[in-house]
């Protein structure tokens, strides 16, 4: 039980603390119009299907951190908003979150206190706005968890699917002055999920209909943002390591497709190297570089160790239970070649290897 957490301030106290987030909404509201026109060509569609009253969950899908200013930006200014309480956010991210008042919740766990502040947004009638993807990393258009439609089920929610086109590279565009064509559609909105009542098939009836609400969404975006969800399956991965001097041959070479396609999803990779600050250099530095071993070594245990402690079920959780498994013996595959590396005073060229194949093909 989170007693300390729960324990009730005085009236004075939150009100302040509403009033100040409040303010702090408004200023980013006002904020976020100026920089969108400024700086975007945004083109908003669908405002008529924008309920006027709730309960109504907002489920868009979710490319980029650029997402959640357009829900701050877009929604109606009563609405309250999901965000991730899984890792250190950073600047100006953390700011928003100190400020405004989000829901945290912790993604790689069933987070019941988060789920009763989203439940009671709803069920007093109020707006969500929830990523049903459960995050920005790299996925395919069915790779959606089950918590938008099972809030709808048990609050009797409206469902408003929302459509961004062209956040993927948004904020690069915007930092080099491209004014990005970002593209904001409001679906015709769902009504409550309603479930057989049967248990045993209701976790796969509250998938489904995710995957119905995905469908909604990828059907109102541009082709380029539908290309980036159909590619996903279709991506292969290995790597390809070389050794200095080359004389160094070791019997087996592992192809680590886990680990690459760890580090070639930059969304998903973001968090370790940068929320995090773990010693990752070896795999963000620029392609085709030699790296002292020692520092593979380094950079691999430091992965190793988070994804037991702080990042605790971050794989599990984005990638599903598969692949996770994959990583982590991916890790235990490299490490003994790394200190025959060491050994043998060789550095090492990890060089990431993506490709392509049909649809059905493995």
């Amino acid at each position: 039980m989170e007693t300390e957490i729960l324990t009730k301030p005085t009236v004075e106290v939150d009100e302040k603390k509403l009033k100040r987030q409040k303010r702090a909404r408004t200023a980013l509201r006002i904020f976020g119009r100026a920089f969108e026109k400024l700086l975007t060509r945004t083109v908003v569609t669908g405002l008529e299907n924008i309920p006027k009253q709730g309960p109504v969950l907002f489920g868009p899908n979710h490319f980029s951190t650029y997402d959640a200013l357009i829900l701050m930006i877009h929604l109606p200014k009563e609405a309250q908003f999901v965000g991730p309480g899984d890792f250190k956010l950073l600047w100006p991210a953390n700011l928003v979150v100190e400020n405004l008042g989000l829901i945290l919740t912790d993604r790689g766990s069933v987070d019941r206190h988060s789920l009763k502040q989203m439940e009671d947004v709803l069920k007093n009638g109020g707006m969500l706005g929830l990523f049903p993807e459960g995050g920005t990393w790299e996925k395919g258009i069915h790779d959606v968890k089950s918590g938008a439609a099972y809030l709808s089920m048990v609050t009797g929610a409206t469902i408003v699917p929302m459509s961004l086109g062209g956040t993927y590279w948004a904020w690069d565009n915007i930092l080099r002055l491209k004014r990005p064509r970002i593209t904001i559609h409001f679906g015709e909105p769902i009504p409550p999920i309603q479930t057989s009542g049967n248990r045993k098939t209701r976790q796969q009836e509250l998938q489904q209909a995710s995957e119905d609400l995905m469908d909604r969404i990828y059907a109102k975006l541009p082709p380029e943002d539908q290309k980036l969800y159909d590619d996903v399956p279709r991506k292969r991965y290995r790597a390809e390591l070389e050794f200095m001097p080359d004389t160094f041959k070791p019997e087996n070479v592992p192809s680590l497709s886990g680990l690459t396609e760890l580090i070639s999803k930059p969304n998903l990779f973001y968090p370790m190297h940068r929320n995090a600050k773990l010693p990752c250099r070896p795999f963000v530095q620029r392609k085709g570089q030699f790296t002292p071993a020692r520092e593979f070594q380094v950079a691999v245990l430091a992965l190793q160790e988070a994804f037991n402690t702080i990042f605790k079920g971050y794989l599990e959780y984005r990638l599903g239970d598969e692949k996770a498994a994959l990583i982590r013996r991916d890790f235990e595959e490299f490490l003994p070649l790394i200190e025959q590396a060491i050994k043998a005073d060789v550095a090492i060229k990890f060089k990431p290897i993506e490709w392509m194949v049909e649809d059905g093909q493995q």
